[in-house]
């Protein structure tokens, strides 16, 4: 069996509030674990970044939360793990300040 790697999804910048889609896991009948996501400041200020995962049409809340106004420093990152993702679910966020936050993936495994 070969092993193939995909990006799971390009680079985005975080809007600011209100929490946005970032990523919906589309893969039908699937699993995503151990998705791993690079937050970068390319400003010159601390900026506090939450981000969700969702039900699919659920708003986001306390209840699915995985960061909460974490402060990422001035030009600095924070590697995060993101909680295991079924079929529809979608990755939320903002920050502080709209589009100086870049989230990168970094790693992740889809079981199927």
């Amino acid at each position: 069996m070969a092993v193939t790697l995909t990006k799971i999804f390009p680079p985005v910048q975080l809007p600011g509030t209100p929490a946005a889609v970032l990523f919906t896991f589309a893969t039908a009948g699937g699993t995503l674990k151990n998705l791993r996501v690079r937050l970068t400041n390319t400003s010159a200020t601390a900026v506090p970044v939450t981000l969700h995962v969702d039900v699919a049409a659920t708003a986001s809340g306390a209840g699915n939360c995985c960061l909460s106004a974490k402060s990422i420093a001035a030009n600095d990152f924070l590697d995060i793990d993101i909680p295991t993702m079924v079929t529809g679910d979608t990755l939320r966020g903002f920050a502080g300040t709209a589009n100086v936050i870049t989230m990168h993936e970094i790693g992740g495994t889809i079981v199927t």
